[in-house]
């Protein structure tokens, strides 16, 4: 037996581990975390985690039924996310708001998503060749990979939960809310390997032009309220001179 050793890699979650000659009964040890998955050419034969310290090759069969093969690893961290960060500012999420009679309101957001690996394999077939070209893929190249994705799936179920609350005043209170809210209905991107564990808005601004238009129903409530104020003591001052102006009569 022979023992072939599975190594984290700083900074990568996902990378590519050649094996130069498989030997017969290899011992496959893999580091805490990481799942170690054995191609032949393109067949997966094998998956091999951390504590099992598995047999690969056991008794040469892989190496006769694969001969003219390449044997490699495809390994990923899987307790490593990428945290991709994502905005709608340049395009900002537009709702109708009902406290405003159904006037368009428009929103400036941030934040970010947590994703982690599903199908190594599958991402690493999906990843650009200058991110693989060097054996290992980044938290950083998964980031910028999927980051255009992330940011056109956001956009529309912010502005369906938005819609749902359709209060002004109650937008910011519900930043939570809206994060959980995206977080399940984000579709999730198993297509890329991925899977996607939590979206987090980070900030959340109504646009200046939105701003203007609050400030302006503000003023005009407060308008009305003195309207209603001086005009209600307007009555009350009228009362009291008729009632003065009976008990002259009499």
């Amino acid at each position: 037996m022979v023992d072939l050793r599975i190594e984290k890699r700083n900074g990568a979650m996902v990378w590519k581990q050649e094996i130069k000659k498989l030997e017969k009964d290899t011992v496959v040890r893999v580091d805490d975390g990481c799942v170690a998955l054995c191609f032949a050419g393109g067949v997966n034969v094998g998956e091999f985690r951390d504590g099992q310290n598995e047999l690969l090759n056991q008794g040469g069969r892989l190496s006769k039924q694969y001969k003219k093969a390449n044997f490699s690893f495809i390994v990923f961290n899987r307790e490593k996310p990428a945290s991709v960060k994502w905005g709608v500012g340049k395009t900002p999420v537009t709702y109708e708001d009902r406290k405003l009679g159904g006037i368009a309101l428009s929103i400036s957001a941030y934040g970010h998503c947590d994703v982690v690996i599903h199908d190594a394999s599958k991402l690493w077939s999906k990843m650009p060749s200058e991110y693989t070209e060097d054996n290992m893929v980044e938290a950083e190249e998964i980031e910028s990979f999927i980051q255009k994705e992330i940011i056109a799936k956001v956009a529309p179920i912010l502005s369906k939960e938005l819609n749902k609350i359709g209060d002004y005043t109650k937008v910011t209170a519900a930043i939570n809310d809206l994060s959980r809210a995206i977080t399940f209905q984000m579709p999730d991107l198993q297509h890329m390997g991925l899977h996607l564990e939590k979206v987090v808005i980070e900030g959340l601004k109504f646009t200046d032009e939105s701003e203007e238009i609050i400030e302006k129903h503000k003023e005009s409530k407060v308008a009305k309220l003195d309207t209603d104020i001086a005009h209600e003591r307007a009555e009350q001052l009228k009362s009291v001179l008729d009632a003065v102006s009976g008990r002259e009569d009499r």
